[in-house]
């Protein structure tokens, strides 16, 4: 995946211009994973997701990657908004744990905080910063994956079946790369599973979804871009 897309991508660096497919898959990685240099065993999966899975939708694969990443301009500039993303609210909901941050953030994750939203969004603007700048330095890989949006589309078989796989491995071979900031999480999905997930984490998986992936890879085309050295 990583040579048929010219990966590794980062947020950091990665931006709308860029022709991405309308739908598809994407892999985020630890930090600790080096894409370029570190053989693809040692490689880390910390968060698998995608777009399109209901009926309807017409989000796409680069409007759910720039939910992740937040804002690189505006009033909240270098921060976010993890109501809408629910990668960047584990991370900070993490983040918070680790740092003993519960006072200063009470309505973090609260869809609708009792509290004027402008106030509430200048108080967690800095925690906003901080799980950005979190996000955007993760190597991420992706796979285009096409088809009309549904909860039976082949994204969302891909989406579930993988999380499963590397929950189910994780979780029979014990806690690895200790520093990683999900075992802060207070989600027991996320640290017990090693991904920055909460569903499929415990459903069963079909093994065919090797090759199902495998086929989507094989037709995905690279994007113009630079990836890091």
């Amino acid at each position: 995946m990583r040579d048929q897309i010219g990966g590794p991508y980062y947020l950091g660096d990665a931006n709308g211009r860029l022709e991405w497919p309308d739908r598809g898959v994407y892999f985020f990685f630890s930090p600790a994973s080096d894409l370029r240099q570190m053989p693809s065993t040692k490689w880390r999966l910390s968060r698998i997701g995608t777009v399109g899975v209901s009926t309807g939708s017409s989000n796409t694969l680069w409007n759910r990657l720039r939910q992740h990443r937040g804002n690189v301009r505006g009033k909240y500039a270098g921060g976010g908004n993890h109501r809408g993303s629910i990668f960047r609210l584990h991370v900070g909901r993490a983040l918070i744990e680790k740092h003993g941050w519960h006072d200063e953030y009470p309505h973090w994750g609260e869809q609708n905080p009792d509290a004027e939203t402008t106030a509430v969004r200048e108080q967690e603007h800095e925690l906003e910063q901080r799980v950005s700048e979190y996000i955007r330095d993760l190597p991420f890989l992706w796979v285009d994956v096409p088809g009309d949006p549904g909860p039976e589309c082949d994204r969302a078989e891909i989406e579930s079946n993988t999380i499963a796989m590397v929950s189910r491995y994780r979780r029979s071979a014990g806690p690895s790369d200790l520093d990683w900031l999900g075992y802060h999480s207070p989600k027991s999905e996320v640290y017990q599973s090693g991904l920055w997930n909460v569903r499929h984490v415990s459903d069963s998986f079909d093994p065919s979804v090797v090759d199902q992936l495998s086929e989507y890879i094989s037709s995905t085309e690279a994007l113009d871009h630079q990836s890091r050295i």
